[in-house]
């Protein structure tokens, strides 16, 4: 899924809840200030739009890999690509 998914609600300004499709849904203590694809539409069936997208990063990859040092690791909705977990790793790279 893409942003021209999102279609014509993207040129909807009268919704209260989001900017571009996303709205603010916190800050989660693993991915910092996070987003969500707008919940007044059902976006995915996959994970029911519960999924996350971090709101400050620079590239998707350092993200990943500042999550690697710290010893987590994003599990990701296949539909969608918003981060639905995070879960700790161990050393040898196996998931705990």
């Amino acid at each position: 899924m893409s942003l021209q998914d999102l279609g014509n609600h993207l040129s909807q300004h009268d919704c209260l809840y989001c900017i571009n499709g996303m709205a603010p849904a916190g800050i989660h203590p693993d991915l910092g200030p996070v987003l969500r694809l707008c919940p007044t539409q059902h976006w995915c069936d996959d994970c029911d739009g519960l999924s996350l997208y971090p709101a400050e990063y620079e590239t998707l990859d350092e993200r990943i890999n500042d999550m690697l040092d710290d010893g987590y690791v994003a599990v990701w909705c296949e539909h969608c690509c918003g981060v639905t977990a995070v879960i700790p790793v161990t050393n040898d790279g196996g998931i705990r």
